[in-house]
Order: structure tokens, then sequence, then C-alpha cells
């Protein structure tokens, strides 16, 4: 639904925050949660950056409690607002776009066609945190958004960064599909390899246990592989894959290399389990 009620020639005068929004993200939201938007949005504040924030999914608060409500987020209300902010002018400055959590195939789809139509010399850079499932939950979100991504993100996503659950589906040979082995950094690289990507993209496989009390990420390039490891911290939380690739897209406008920014966003991630915000 559309409406022209208090339209304006100049409406950029209403805005209390003249800024003019540098990414553009995709993601849940909560009226109360620390997912999706929620968690990467505060990191984007932290930072003085502004966002446009699409939501795909509006939710009353974490599924896991008594009860829950959901408003679904329609491909075509995701597509007719990307014609809205493009027509008033509100992308023109977007310098990353990132993709988290989607609700259906359509919505991934609908993104992809909308990112294709930009000129491709001059779109900005996909960062796609494939958000749709963990080992310790399985999947939680509709498990066809997982060969939707694969078939219309994947292949224009500039960076990756996948949990073993995610890597696992995304490179699924048909039906089958194979578990990754967290402790083995070599055919983790061989499996982020497989993904149809980009020549030049780059894959963070986040959540890898090299050793007892480790984590790590594998940041899979073409022809290197590097694995930055730390102690775990301990934690049942969600929305920390969220966190990370704000984090990282935070690092990365700011011209840190991908090392640094992944070794930054890290430590992002483990301030907020300690109980930093």
């Amino acid at each position: 639904m559309t409406t022209d009620i208090f339209t304006t020639d100049d409406a950029s005068g209403f805005e209390l925050d003249p800024r003019p929004a540098r990414v553009l993200v995709f993601g849940s939201h909560l009226a109360f949660g620390s997912v999706g938007l929620n968690a990467g949005l505060p990191v984007y504040d932290e930072a003085r950056i502004r966002c446009a924030a699409i939501p795909t999914i509006v939710l009353s608060n974490l599924p896991h409690y008594p009860s829950v409500q959901t408003v679904d987020v329609s491909a075509v209300w995701i597509t007719a607002s990307l014609r809205d902010l493009a027509a008033a002018g509100l992308l023109a400055g977007i310098e990353a776009v990132a993709v988290g959590y989607l609700a259906s195939p359509d919505q991934a789809r609908a993104i992809a066609a909308w990112y294709r139509g930009l000129d491709e010399e001059a779109r900005p850079p996909l960062i796609l945190d494939p958000t749709f499932g963990d080992a310790d939950v399985g999947f939680y979100t509709d498990p066809a958004v997982a060969p939707a991504l694969r078939e219309s993100l994947v292949p224009l996503a500039s960076v990756l960064t996948p949990n073993l659950f995610e890597l696992a589906h995304l490179t699924a040979d048909g039906s089958e599909v194979r578990p990754v082995d967290t402790n083995d950094v070599d055919a983790i690289a061989r499996r982020a390899r497989d993904l149809p990507t980009a020549v030049d993209a780059d894959i963070v496989v986040t959540g890898v246990h090299p050793a007892d009390d480790q984590i790590a990420n594998v940041i899979v390039r073409a022809g290197a592989l590097e694995l930055m490891a730390g102690e775990e911290i301990p934690t049942s939380a969600k929305g920390l894959g969220d966190a990370f690739t704000a984090a990282l897209v935070v690092a990365l406008l700011s011209g840190s290399p991908l090392l640094e920014a992944v070794d930054g966003a890290g430590a992002r991630v483990r301030r907020a389990i300690s109980g930093g915000s």
C-alpha cells in the first residue's frame, strides 16, 4: 500500500538526522530482542554510520519465548520499498549492502534482482551473512532460503560470513547435506571454495573450533587461507553473527584490510559477550 498524504517536493527537511545513509541493511526486526537489525544497528550507530534498514520479518520477541507475534514482509513490499528509497535519492550515498536474515526464498530473489539492476561498475559491495540456521537449533527460517541464497545472492557477494551449519547447506550436493568437520580447517576451506562465489570474493567462516576451548574464524580468499583464533567465551546468546557482520562492515568502510577487519569484528563480539555494549 502506498500513500501520497503529506507528500512534499523536499521531504528531507523533515529528517531529524540529516546524514545520508551509508549502508543498506536487510534483516529481522524485533520489538524486544538482540538479534537481526536489533543487534547490528547499534554497532553502526556506535560508529556514527547511518543505515537504511529494511526488515525482512517483524516479531514481538525471540520465537523461543512462550509466544511470539510475527508480521510477514513480502518480497513485493521489499521491492517497492527499494523503489521508494531510490526515487527519493535516499540510496545515493550507499557504500555497502549487508544482507542478513531472510524469511523466504522470494526475498532473496527480490534483493538479487534489485542489486543486479544497479550499475555494475558503481554498485556497492554486497556483504552476505546467510542467516538461516545453526548447529544447535537447526533451521530458524524456511529451509528453502538456503538454495535461494546459493542461486541468487552468493554469486553477487563480495564477502560472505557463514557459520558451519550454513556453509554445509550452501554447499549441499542436491538434497544431500554433508556436515563440515568443525576441527578441520583445510576441509572447511575446501568447502568454502565450493561456494559459487565470484573469483575475488572473501569468505569468513565463523564459529570454527580448531582446538578445545578455542573459537576461530577461517578466512578463505583466492589462493590464501588464514585462521584467527582466540579463547572461547561460553555463551548461548544469539545475534552474535549479526553483530559480527555489522562490525566487519564498519571496519571495511573505515579502510581496514580484511584480516584486520575480521580481528576487530571478533573483538567487538567478544566485548558484547563479556557484558560491554
